[in-house]
Parts: C-alpha cells; sequence; structure tokens
C-alpha cells in the first residue's frame, strides 16, 4: 500500500515540477507569479524527494 502512495506522490511530483520549471521560463522575475511558481516548483522537488525515499525504503523491505 505504501509503495502504492509512493508511486502516486512521484507522479504528483513530477507534475508539480516540470510545469511550474516551463512557467518559470516565461514569467518576469521579481514578480508575484514567477514567486509563487518558484514555491510549487519547491514543493514538487520536496514531494519527489520523500516519495523516493519511500519507494526505496519499500522495495528494499520486500
Amino acid at each position: 500500500m505504501l509503495a502504492l502512495l509512493a508511486r502516486l506522490g512521484l507522479y504528483m511530483a513530477i507534475f508539480l515540477t516540470v510545469l511550474p520549471a516551463l512557467m518559470l521560463l516565461f514569467l518576469e522575475p521579481r514578480s508575484a507569479e514567477f514567486v509563487v511558481t518558484a514555491l510549487t516548483l519547491g514543493m514538487g522537488l520536496f514531494l519527489a524527494l520523500i516519495s523516493s525515499l519511500a519507494l526505496y525504503r519499500e522495495r528494499k523491505r520486500l
């Protein structure tokens, strides 16, 4: 069950990382949209790290 949740988290992290990274290329720096998008990118990377660690731990246990 944990592996399924970790995989879902990894898919969500990919979504929250790729799209904001592409949006940052077109947004004006020092704008509110840029800051919110940068924070979203950070949250996506953090979620990817946590999900990857959970997936690694679950596969190592099996």
